[in-house]
């Protein structure tokens, strides 16, 4: 548990009026973050930062202070690398002079950095702290088990994951180990809610980055409660253009706060950070915001609640589907963010950052995303490095440099193609670079400055971007072997080369051997499921689906992927299931229902084949599968016993419904007028639906032409004048009107069968012909005697 001043060793910089007589708290939270102790951080660099450090660490344990001396420096180094890469013009450090020693040689940063063969990215500034502080605050929580040093230490393997090109399941599985420790301490900081509100949000953030959902969403519901704060879409009339002249509804977020709850207001936490500059939309038809013409209910956000509002923004991208209607969801709570006067730097600029994102897709938007993320890029106002670095790892802004890609790629979807090439060459995006060139009709210039590089300093991905932009299969294997059989990345490319050129049966042992090394590969074990659903080869797509729905649930296209491989390999009741899973996600996909439908029949699931027929009449304005109609009647008729055992015939009512439904839609089709015959309760309705069925098959007039037609009429015929003679016979007073009529037409709709089935007089008719005579003449007998 922290007491009143260590808790301030976590450096949120969310205190303008800090007062300490602790002097290296003080040094912290000025932002003047050198190294102090010389001394101690040569010995420590000295040790090889290996398994000696403990021991070490263990010895200034023991003395006076010791223990703080060492946390202090690794606080220092990690502060100083994350402003270095959290800024993106950054004055020149040099590490020799910041260190007070050279790195040595024996360290190899990059390589120890290293997860799962996964890469640091090269845009990355001085790793060396990074890899500094990581490994003191691992072996400073081995020697001591607290609070302080496990959510450092949490927050350096947050960092780490960060800085590598691909998300590693070995970072993970450590990741998912401190937040269980995390969670333990929970409770033991009651009387700091704040903290508590905090620590949610980073480990939010953490499963984000490896798209749990599901967890983020648990700790996002807890720092909600425990701030008193309630987020609410609201529809109220707006207006969304200059020209409009009626107000409609548009969403609005309302946002209230528990006033029982005390807490520091925005001003009074960030009041001197300097935010970014909010980009006008200078469109000639949109207004610059919505103009609503009811006051929305809004509080002034504190700090940690716009942080927490951002959280929701950033999980609603990662659960939902990328649509028109997620982007019109989100745009109410960035606003309340960008409305605030005061609060965290990072959390303004995520936020910014994410709107350009989300305003690129639009071209009425897409010049002021643009104009938006220049001016980020371009900030040298000088904000103070405390203000930058205030609640970074809840907030989940990513490094600097990832700022100007995104810039790149908004020039890129603006047809700027030249000056992204710029920004992406400055950033060596050699990926970017091949699109660039690939788009300017000069793929080959690609491989030439690949080429070079690799002539200067040759790499695993180097080798492989190069097989990219020439085609040539032998690069993908120089990288495998240039990694000594180590890079996934390598079988990754090797693969994807295969899968597009649809050599899907010769990928897959590649995608195996990718994800060997990285399990969390999320985009391969894709790829693997869907080569090996084409291969046939049934239990590996399985498996990669499988894992791949575990990695990211709410892709529609995995779980309906998988339900077919379940299909194919004869288990009905878990391709149910998947499809299940797969409604979640998209909702108003109509060959997705047909699956579902499908499926459920097969399994029983009767309520879901209803359910899914009056969805795919919502979406399509039809349905007339007359082969899945009749299974469905025929279950209802025979009281099929369902996947629960119950009666089926229960639903009869609900199927008499739907085929109502279908009926008024789709009037010409005999088939589906016989089952809605067979299907209802008394020999009136029956005959009445049996005689549009008639009327189905007769009315281009040439039925008789075609034998079996012309059986199926006869037959179709017979049933009708049964059903309406013993509709008139068991006709009650109010009814027997309504029959006579019936009789009639029924009578007059036999005759005109038979004139012209004894005209055609095909073979095998002779008994159905003498069949129906039969019935005719007791009609015919019936009328006469009851009129």
């Amino acid at each position: 548990m922290l007491d009143s001043s260590s808790y301030l060793y976590l450096c949120n910089f969310d205190d303008q009026s800090i007062l300490t007589d602790h002097h290296q708290i003080n040094t912290l939270w000025s932002g003047n973050w050198t190294i102090e102790n010389v001394d101690l951080c040569k010995e420590l660099i000295s040790s090889g930062l290996d398994s000696e450090l403990q021991k070490i660490i263990k010895g200034h344990e023991d003395s006076l202070k010791g223990g703080d001396n060492v946390l202090h420096l690794a606080i220092n180094s990690m502060l100083t690398f994350c402003h270095q890469n959290w800024d993106p013009h950054p004055q020149e450090l040099n590490l020799e002079e910041y260190l007070h020693m050279s790195w040595p040689e024996n360290i190899d940063v990059k390589q120890k950095l290293q997860r799962d063969s996964e890469p640091l990215y090269d845009n990355i500034l001085y790793p060396e702290l990074l890899y500094l502080s990581n490994q003191i605050f691992t072996a400073l929580y081995s020697v001591e088990q607290n609070l302080l040093h496990l959510w450092w230490c949490f927050r350096s393997k947050i960092l780490h994951q960060r800085v590598l090109e691909d998300n590693s399941a070995t970072l993970y599985s450590e990741l998912e180990l401190i937040m269980a420790k995390l969670s333990n301490e929970f409770q033991n900081m009651q009387d700091k809610p704040r903290l508590q509100i905090l620590l949610c949000l980073e480990i939010a953030q953490t499963f984000l980055i490896y798209g749990r959902v599901q967890k983020a969403e648990e700790y996002l519901i807890k720092a909600r409660e425990i701030a008193g704060l309630k987020l609410q879409l609201t529809g109220l009339l707006g207006k969304r253009t200059k020209f409009q002249q009626q107000s409609l509804p548009q969403l609005a977020l309302s946002t209230e706060l528990d006033e029982s709850i005390e807490r520091p207001t925005a001003e009074e936490s960030h009041g001197n950070a300097i935010l970014p500059t909010d980009i006008e939309l200078q469109d000639d038809v949109r207004l610059n915001k919505i103009h609503y013409s009811e006051k929305i209910s809004q509080s002034e956000l504190p700090s940690l609640e716009q942080t927490l509002c951002l959280l929701t923004v950033q999980y609603l991208q990662k659960s939902q589907p990328k649509d028109d209607l997620m982007l019109e969801e989100l745009q109410p709570y960035i606003e309340a963010i960008l409305t605030q006067k005061n609060g965290p730097w990072s959390t303004r600029v995520t936020a910014l950052l994410i709107r350009c994102r989300l305003e690129a897709t639009h071209k009425r938007t897409v010049e002021r995303a643009m104009l938006q993320c220049e001016a980020i890029v371009n900030d040298k106002t000088g904000v103070s490095p405390t203000d930058r670095l205030s609640y970074l790892w809840a907030t989940g802004l990513p490094p600097a440099w990832t700022w100007r890609q995104q810039l790149g790629d908004l020039y890129l979807s603006m047809g700027l193609v030249k000056a992204a090439l710029e920004e992406y060459q400055r950033l060596q995006l050699w990926e970017d670079i091949i699109v660039c060139y690939t788009m300017l009709q000069l793929r080959h210039k690609a491989a030439e400055i690949i080429q070079q590089q690799i002539d200067i300093k040759p790499t695993v991905k180097l080798y492989c971007l190069l097989g990219d932009a020439t085609d040539d299969i032998t690069c993908y294997e120089k990288a495998w072997e240039f990694s000594n059989h180590k890079s996934s990345r390598a079988q990754r490319h090797w693969g994807n080369f295969l899968f597009d050129h649809k050599k899907y049966e010769e990928c897959i042992p590649h995608y195996e051997q990718s994800v060997e090394i990285n399990s969390i590969q999320e985009s391969v074990w894709l790829r693997l499921g869907f080569a090996a659903l084409k291969a046939e080869k049934w239990e590996t797509s399985a498996k990669a689906y499988r894992r791949y729905t575990y990695l990211q649930p709410n892709s529609f296209e995995a779980w309906n992927n998988l339900a077919k491989v379940y299909v194919n390999q004869g288990d009905k009741n878990r391709a149910y299931r998947a499809l299940m899973e797969s409604l979640r996600f998209n909702y108003d996909n109509w060959k997705l229902w047909e699956n579902v439908i499908t499926v459920s029949m097969d399994t029983g699931h009767f309520d879901d084949v209803i359910r899914g027929c009056h969805r795919i009449i919502d979406l399509r304005n039809k349905f007339d599968d007359v082969e899945l109609l009749s299974l469905l009647v025929r279950a209802v008729v025979q009281d099929h016993k369902d996947a629960e055992g119950n009666s089926t015939a229960r639903l009869r009512k609900r199927v008499l419904e739907l085929f109502g439904r279908i009926t008024a839609l789709t009037q010409n089709k005999p088939e589906i007028w016989q089952l809605y015959s067979d299907l209802s309760p008394t020999p009136l309705l029956k005959a009445q639906r049996l005689l549009k069925a008639y009327r189905g098959y007769t009315q281009d007039g040439n039925w008789s032409n075609s034998p079996e037609t012309c059986k199926q009429v006869i037959e179709l015929a017979q049933n009708l004048l049964e059903l309406s003679l013993k509709a008139r016979q068991e006709a009650e007073e109010k009814e027997i009107s309504q029959c006579d009529q019936q009789l009639s037409s029924a009578r007059l709709t036999g005759q005109a069968v038979l004139r012209r089935a004894e005209k055609q007089a095909w073979p095998g008719t002779e008994d159905m012909i003498q069949h129906l005579t039969e019935i005719f003449d007791t009609v015919t007998e019936y009328i006469k005697s009851n009129v």
